[in-house]
């Protein structure tokens, strides 16, 4: 009769039944669902704040695309703006342009015959100051050469011929020209010795009886 090791030792070798192995795979599978229940349950805190980073991440995104999208939106509209206001600039440049040439026309025009009146007239100014005085008068007054002030008497003189213009010598420049004349002319006084100056001493005993 066999001992009970000896019957442990044959139950040891003997091959598993059918029976045996599925409660062995329902066994495993039992415990893997537990330490799958037990991971789940284990990173339950992981998964939370996983997916409270993940919000906050979609949160950021969000809000850096509605950023771009108005910075895009701003600039488009910039742009716009600026190509507008150019265009609107050039186009009030172009019609001031035409306004200020069209005023200056028509001043022009209306200043024309005032203008040719007024150069005779200074031309003849010009003349005048010539009969009373010289080239190097008219230099100092004008600021320029005696050449310079040579040369625009003889224009002066010259439009004034054209325009049939004669220029007389007026009571001024005649009195000026009669007065260099006079001037010129008239000797020099004489001087007094300094004997002549002085007044004759008077006696004494004359200015005491008197």
């Amino acid at each position: 009769m066999a001992t009970s090791s000896e019957t442990a030792a044959i139950r040891s070798r003997r091959l598993h039944t059918v029976k045996n192995v599925e409660e062995n795979v329902k066994a495993a599978r039992q415990r893997a669902l537990e330490h799958q229940k037990r991971i789940e349950s284990l990173a339950k805190p992981l998964n939370s704040v996983s997916e409270k980073l993940a919000r906050l991440d979609r949160e950021r995104d969000s809000v850096a695309a509605a950023r771009d999208r108005r910075i895009e939106s701003l600039q488009s509209g910039l742009e716009k703006k600026i190509e507008k206001l150019k265009a609107d600039t050039a186009a009030k440049i172009e019609q001031t342009k035409k306004d200020t040439e069209t005023k200056l026309a028509e001043l022009h025009n209306s200043q024309r015959g005032s203008e040719d009146a007024l150069l005779l007239e200074y031309a003849e100014a010009i003349v005048q100051f010539s009969f009373g005085g010289s080239n190097a008068d008219l230099a100092t007054v004008l600021g320029v050469s005696q050449k310079e002030a040579r040369k625009l008497i003889a224009s002066s003189t010259a439009e004034l011929e054209k325009a049939g213009i004669t220029a007389s010598r007026s009571a001024d420049a005649t009195t000026v020209t009669n007065s260099s004349a006079s001037a010129a002319e008239q000797p020099a006084p004489a001087t007094e010795t300094k004997d002549e100056a002085q007044p004759a001493p008077v006696d004494a005993p004359a200015l005491a009886s008197a």
